[in-house]
């Protein structure tokens, strides 16, 4: 899983999913990744500023859709086949990262900008 698939779940929870108590929705500053078991499974933590609830969302994601031609998640095209070596910059991504995804994106946003 590359950053782009990660983008695509982060932005599909924040389309589909509502706080379970006041039905809020989250965004960017909401969400954060707290683990995966391999590439099939991604634990994310949400948190409601309206209502103050948490919520851990469990992405569970089939492993045959990487071994598909043209793999699509959502509405957005992928580049092509996961490489083993994009599985790998991933590992060693998500073991660094602290679930910051608002500054992930905005820091992501500036470079493609320059």
């Amino acid at each position: 899983m590359n950053f782009h698939d990660l983008r695509i779940i982060v932005n599909q929870i924040k389309r589909t999913l509502k706080c379970p108590k006041c039905k809020g929705r989250y965004t960017d500053d909401d969400i954060e990744i707290i683990g995966s078991l391999g590439d099939e499974q991604i634990y994310f933590h949400a948190w409601c500023v309206e209502c103050e609830t948490e919520s851990v969302i469990n992405v569970v994601i089939d492993p045959t859709w990487f071994n598909e031609p043209e793999p699509h998640l959502g509405t957005a095209p992928r580049m092509g086949h996961v490489s083993s070596n994009e599985v790998l910059d991933m590992h060693n991504f998500l073991k660094g990262f602290d679930g910051n995804f608002s500054a992930l994106f905005e820091k992501k946003s500036k470079n493609s900008k320059q």
